[in-house]
């Protein structure tokens, strides 16, 4: 058995996952972990399979299983070691929408070794000046570095932010 990456994106419709998650488990395979978002109209999933297809056998199958769909289909080996990922930070950032934005907010991340473990980004609003917001999810290790090049980051792309530890709860 190998874990398998499948990614698809295409125009978003009704019945996209069905399909998809139908023909993975004709194939045998087993869905361990999945993220699935609707972008400005199109749809994307990214999801790690375990199953004894080849990426190549697999990518054809959800190819003609998803036709009528149209999506860009993708499958690779994703056989790593897996290690426990824990966002232990929530950062917000919003301000008025302009290019550069996440570039500067992920490079100040980056740079103070802090792992992104989720992105979202959204424009809202309308007219002249629509708000740019951003949450980003972490994981960090040096919470006084992420927050001074943050800060700096931020004032020199002229938007808020805050910065604040998850308190994880088991349910």
């Amino acid at each position: 058995m190998h874990e398998l990456a499948v990614t698809a994106v295409g125009v978003d419709r009704p019945g996209i996952v069905a399909a998809v998650t139908e023909a993975l488990h004709e194939r045998g395979g087993n869905l361990e972990d999945s993220a699935m978002t609707i972008l400005g109209g199109h749809f994307a999933i990214v999801l790690l399979v375990r199953t004894a297809e080849e990426p190549e056998t697999l990518r054809d199958a959800l190819v003609t299983a998803t036709a009528t769909f149209g999506l860009t289909i993708s499958v690779s080996r994703a056989d790593a070691d897996r290690r426990a990922v824990q966002a232990t930070h929530l950062l917000s950032v919003y301000g008025v929408d302009r290019p550069g934005i996440v570039a500067g907010v992920t490079r100040a991340l980056a740079d103070a070794g802090a792992n992104v473990v989720d992105l979202e980004t959204q424009v809202l609003g309308e007219g002249t000046e629509p708000v740019y917001a951003m949450v980003i999810e972490l994981e960090v290790e040096d919470a006084t570095a992420v927050a001074e090049n943050v800060a700096a980051s931020c004032e020199a792309l002229g938007v808020d932010h805050t910065l604040r530890t998850i308190h994880a709860e088991t349910y």
